[in-house]
């Protein structure tokens, strides 16, 4: 996936990134001040699910999760609640794997916290996007020095949990691991599940339920097909039908486990 930004979106609140979440910065120095500054000021596109299984390793660090750190950051979600504390407004954002609250601070000489509660009001179980740092407030995450903005354009969702996926799959060296199809294509055709299969042995799933069978076809192989593990090949491993197969893979989705991949026929696992 070639470098993107969310400009074009007019939803970055001022953030310019790439696919691997960095800022543009016209201003910056020489080279040898600008090599720390882009470490510290890297956007990471996440999903809150990834926010709340971050940890620190120790106290004050950056958080990480799954080899990624987690410093400022990007999500996508709908405002679900708007809380006005006298000296920040708690926004509470969920995206479909989770729930997390922002905090906008308030600076009485720019605004009050009454106008700022109805500003987010206005954004109430809609689409916004959300750029800021990852901390602890009371010992609990939130996203603070934030940017709020409305999504008007329904893409702009798609492309970020596909900068997610990206930026998760590279920490994980997702595109060094994976094997080449038999046709050089970019993506997986009808075949490539059962390609995929012979060249791993076909060995199926045992143990625990149907939905957790599902659920490991999708972590063994989602880095080998990074557009989505076909149904199709669900299907012919697990020896279910395709209703059956798009049940369990819907209860993932909705566990915030398992994402559509290309196209509504395939499925990736993070």
């Amino acid at each position: 996936m070639s470098d993107i930004s969310y400009d074009q979106y007019n939803g970055g609140g001022g953030f310019s990134t790439t696919s691997q979440g960095g800022f543009s910065n016209d201003h910056q120095g020489s080279s040898q001040s600008q090599k720390p500054s882009q470490v510290r000021q890297s956007l990471t596109p996440v999903t809150i699910k990834q926010i709340n299984d971050a940890t620190q390793h120790v106290p004050d660090a950056e958080f990480k999760v799954n080899n990624v750190e987690l410093n400022m950051i990007s999500f996508v979600g709908v405002v679900r609640k708007v809380e006005n504390t006298n000296s920040t407004v708690v926004v509470t954002i969920e995206d479909g794997t989770g729930s997390i609250e922002v905090r906008v601070w308030i600076s009485d000489q720019v605004t009050t916290a009454e106008q700022e509660t109805q500003k987010y009001e206005a954004m109430l179980n809609q689409y916004v996007f959300v750029g800021g740092s990852l901390k602890l407030f009371n010992n609990r995450k939130s996203v603070q020095n934030s940017s709020i903005f409305p999504i008007t354009d329904s893409n702009q969702i798609l492309y970020h949990h596909l900068s997610a996926i990206e930026n998760h799959l590279k920490a994980q060296d997702g595109f060094q691991k994976r094997p080449a199809t038999a046709s050089g294509s970019l993506f997986i055709d009808d075949n490539a599940g059962t390609r995929t299969a012979a060249a791993a042995g076909g060995s199926k799933p045992t143990g625990g339920s149907l939905t957790d069978r599902v659920l490991t076809i999708l972590k063994e192989n989602s880095t080998n097909m990074q557009e989505g593990v076909p149904v199709g090949y669900i299907v012919q491993t697990l020896g279910i039908t395709r209703e059956e197969a798009l049940k369990h893979v819907n209860n993932l989705i909705e566990e915030g486990k398992a994402y559509a991949g290309y196209d509504d026929e395939s499925f990736i696992c993070i």
